[in-house]
């Protein structure tokens, strides 16, 4: 009880202080008060902000994919951690590095399956996807050929048109790894590898933007044969066993089904006698990532009938829908198809992805992150026209 009347005693003696104290001290104590509450409300939304524009607000992530760290290079030349930004709400498909001397492998996907032809880069996250890297894996297990003339001791000179096929081999393998090693290799290994340690300025491997730059020469250099045969050479021991059986893990069957992306058209205005949309150049993909048109194996006759270039498709689409998309002539459409790839090793140095349809349903949609479905229709019994 005397406790309680003490602790009463001190708030009425400071109140009645704070009514004694002049104005003037009174108004400085009363603004410093307010500046000091203004401080931590800014600093808290400076904060808050802060989370929002790197992605860490309370969104829930794709499980294939978690915000991750990486390193950049000061003006020092030391490493520091920096914060990627995160594949929220992405479909995508990781593929875990086999050790801690490498960084996973990303690509887009669809359903749980690789995404390819078309891609979808959504602002700010295009520097987290590794498609190099994947391609450049798949062409380290298929042609195995090819890297049984690559020289382990030393780097091949550049080889014109009449060398010997051996030693284009060599030089095509060791490109290749080059490609490998810039691509999937950590931070820290990209210096030890590719950094110049005679060059006054630190080595620096991302672009403005953070893209990973082209390097073009082991070591760090042109000039300095000997740097650049010593990192190759340390390469091949100590990485080049390691990225083979990573290799083997990709397209295990010796095949893999995807999904192909194609940059269809409306052909032309609403057809209201039919009741829908025809949508011409459906698979024209040219040399979008991973496949070409080219390579589609077609079977069946309206397969055959899909492949040629000057065919539309009828997309049935009911007239109040139709109201609701406003298509007009030339307005994009972007069509899925469920296929099978297969490569075929048409040359020592090269691979054709052929390919053909897993699924008959093919489905259309208005954008190209595939989230605005207009519909779908079977090749089986779809109407073709000219």
């Amino acid at each position: 009880m005397k406790i309680k009347n003490t602790k009463a005693g001190l708030i009425l003696l400071f109140a009645i202080m704070g009514f004694l104290i002049p104005n003037s001290v009174n108004a400085q104590f009363f603004k410093k008060l307010k500046k000091n509450v203004e401080d931590k409300v800014v600093g808290v939304a400076s904060e808050k902000s802060d989370q929002f524009l790197n992605g860490e607000t309370e969104t829930t992530v794709n499980d294939n994919v978690k915000t991750g760290t990486a390193t950049k290079t000061t003006q020092t030349g030391t490493l520091v951690k920096r914060e990627e930004p995160s594949l929220e709400d992405q479909n995508v498909l990781r593929f875990k590095a086999p050790s801690k001397d490498f960084r996973d492998v990303v690509i887009q996907a669809y359903n749980g399956l690789p995404r390819y032809g078309e891609l979808h880069f959504q602002r700010g996250t295009n520097t987290l996807f590794t498609n190099k890297a994947y391609k450049a894996l798949l062409e380290l297990k298929f042609l195995e050929d090819t890297f049984k003339d690559m020289d382990r001791s030393k780097l091949t000179e550049h080889q014109n048109m009449t060398g010997d096929l051996s030693k284009k081999n060599s030089e095509f393998a060791q490109n290749l790894l080059l490609t490998l090693g810039r691509e999937t290799l950590s931070d820290e290994k990209l210096h030890e590898y590719f950094c110049d340690s005679e060059e006054k300025s630190p080595c620096n491997f991302y672009n403005p933007s953070g893209e990973r730059i082209h390097v073009s020469y082991w070591g760090g250099t042109r000039n300095n044969a000997f740097a650049q045969n010593r990192s190759y050479t340390t390469f091949i021991k100590n990485h080049y066993g390691t990225l083979k059986e990573w290799s083997k893990t990709f397209y295990k069957n010796g095949s893999e089904v995807a999904y192909l992306v194609t940059k269809a058209t409306v052909a032309d205005k609403y057809d209201f006698k039919n009741k829908g949309y025809w949508i011409g150049n459906i698979l024209k993909i040219g040399g979008n990532y991973m496949l070409h048109d080219s390579n589609f194996l077609a079977y069946t006759e309206n397969e055959k009938k899909l492949k040629n270039a000057y065919k539309k498709i009828f997309l049935p689409m009911d007239a109040n829908r139709a109201k609701t998309y406003n298509l007009m002539n030339r307005s994009p459409v972007f069509v899925v198809f469920k296929v099978r790839v297969t490569p075929k090793v048409s040359a020592s140095t090269q691979i054709l992805w052929e390919f053909e349809l897993e699924s008959t349903t093919v489905e259309l949609y208005k954008d190209i992150a595939l989230g605005d479905k207009l519909g779908e229709v079977d090749i089986r019994t779809v109407t073709f026209k000219n």
